[in-house]
């Protein structure tokens, strides 16, 4: 929001920019990194996979389970986007790779790695001109790292995204290499199209219809969270666009599971918003997007021309409960660590429908202000940090939009403000607010670009933490999808 973020980096370490990628060595494009996993679990019997230059590690075998499962899904469901053709089997072949160390004669039997060796550094990627994967391995990179910090079954939806390029690939999605004047859908869409693919493959897992992999709940909200990493940085121009924030690559991937791939590689995915956008001043990118904490808590601006989230979340729901010939009673904020709220569950951050105020602890508050997973490499040793307290405005301040919706359900409704539906339905309203302060229709108050992925990482880890709203019998999945609900379909489809 309104643009301050700190960048206080040692001079060593640096921003890595992760995404997962096709690979085309037709055309120029920006160097991709991805990721894998690398966890330790229990584990099905060990597929059988040739995999080039394999480092027969633990971390290799994850994939190659993966591969297996994968490919096994999309033989069984690629005649339902082909028109009923038989699924085509990988050409090329899959290539581990230590992403440090590329040898010339490893890199000459690749055509992607045949152009760029570093190519597959801190990268997994689909390459479309020998119709191969390829993998980094290293342990100290960030496919390995990912699986790391964020459980196994997230190799899984990498390989599965990987794959969804080589399903488009075989789909002509990507055009004909001969041609080069054929037109070719902008990056985002085949990269979410991929994620939507992912997510298709996901949901067979949950469903046990997968031989080496599966994934519970748990396995699932980690994986979410471990994805988020994969977003794009905040581009500075449209032409740094590429493969979607990380609001757009986990709501494809929570369409995919909820609809399968026909949804994926049909029509009404073709039509996909996206809401990645550029920052618009060099202000706006030196702040990186973040208010100061303080002024994140306090509703109450600085001076009349300037508004605060909690004025503004006020305005939209004072013109929503008018347009519904309602009234809309403000909401309050009070910094507290004893709420004295006898009709609400004891926490750190919530709503008081008796007091009609949204209280908060500043300690927890604090946390939510620096939550965001982040990556950064050390350039001296080419090791990445994975972590999660990177400054991110709008989390803490998706803590008070979730206040307010609740005071929606409580003033409007006269409905409980705890449960299931409770909570789904404050989702929904959450993304439904979050859209009106980022498509220009507010004046005076508005997102920054990072503000989606900050969004993104609030409904997953800080909306269900005790301290705040709780689970309350929801799903990461779940509140993604009813937040991407609220955010494109607006308060009607609450």
């Amino acid at each position: 929001m309104n643009l301050t973020l700190r960048l206080a980096l040692a001079a060593l370490l640096v921003p890595l920019s992760l995404v997962l990628s096709a690979c085309d060595p037709s055309l120029p494009r920006p160097r991709s990194t991805g990721s894998a996993s690398g966890a330790s679990g229990d584990f099905q019997p060990d597929a059988t996979v040739p995999v080039v230059n394999d480092g027969h590690s633990r971390f290799d075998q994850e994939v190659k389970n993966a591969i297996a499962d994968v490919q096994a899904f999309w033989r069984t469901n690629y005649p339902a986007v082909s028109g009923g053709k038989p699924y085509p089997e990988l050409r090329g072949g899959v290539y581990s790779v230590d992403g440090a160390h590329v040898s010339r004669a490893l890199a000459r039997r690749n055509a992607c790695l045949r152009q760029d060796p570093n190519s597959a550094e801190n990268n997994a990627f689909y390459c479309t001109a020998d119709d191969s994967v390829v993998y980094d391995r290293n342990a100290d990179h960030l496919v390995a790292q990912l699986g790391d910090k964020y459980g196994s079954f997230i190799i899984a939806a990498v390989i599965a995204h990987e794959w969804g390029h080589a399903i488009q690939q075989r789909l002509g999605i990507f055009g004909s290499a001969s041609d080069a004047s054929q037109d070719r859908p902008p990056t985002i869409v085949t990269e979410t199209q991929a994620d939507c693919a992912s997510g298709a493959f996901i949901a067979a897992a949950q469903d046990g219809t997968t031989a080496h992999v599966s994934v519970d709940q748990q396995a699932l909200e980690r994986t979410l969270l471990g994805y988020l990493q994969v977003r794009d940085p905040p581009p500075v121009s449209e032409r740094q666009i590429s493969h979607g924030n990380g609001f757009d690559r986990l709501s494809a991937m929570a369409d995919g599971i909820a609809h399968g791939v026909a949804f994926c590689f049909g029509e009404e995915f073709a039509q996909r918003k996206f809401t990645e956008r550029p920052f618009t001043t060099e202000a706006d990118y030196l702040q990186r997007g973040n208010l100061p904490y303080a002024q994140i808590i306090d509703p109450t601006p600085d001076s009349p021309d300037e508004s605060s989230l909690q004025n503004v979340l006020n305005g939209f729901w004072t013109e929503a409960a008018a347009s519904v010939d309602k009234s809309w009673n403000d909401v309050q904020v009070q910094q507290t660590s004893d709420p004295n709220c006898p009709d609400a569950r004891t926490s750190e951050f919530d709503y008081c429908p008796s007091g009609n105020y949204v209280y908060f602890a500043d300690e927890f508050a604090r946390q939510a202000y620096n939550s965001l997973p982040d990556k950064r490499l050390d350039k001296s040793t080419g090791k990445v940090v994975l972590t999660d307290d990177a400054p991110a405005d709008y989390s803490l301040g998706m803590l008070f939009v979730y206040g307010w919706s609740m005071a929606v359900r409580s003033q409007l409704f006269h409905a409980p403000i705890e449960g299931k539906d409770a909570l789904l339905a404050a989702s929904c309203y959450s993304g439904a607010f979050t859209a009106s302060i980022n498509t220009g229709r507010s004046t005076g108050f508005q997102l920054s670009p990072p503000d989606m992925d900050e969004a993104t990482s609030a409904v997953i880890k800080l909306v269900p933490a005790p301290q705040a709203y709780g689970a309350q019998d929801t799903t990461a999945l779940q509140r993604i999808q009813h937040f991407t609900q609220g955010y494109f379909g607006g308060l009607s489809a609450c």
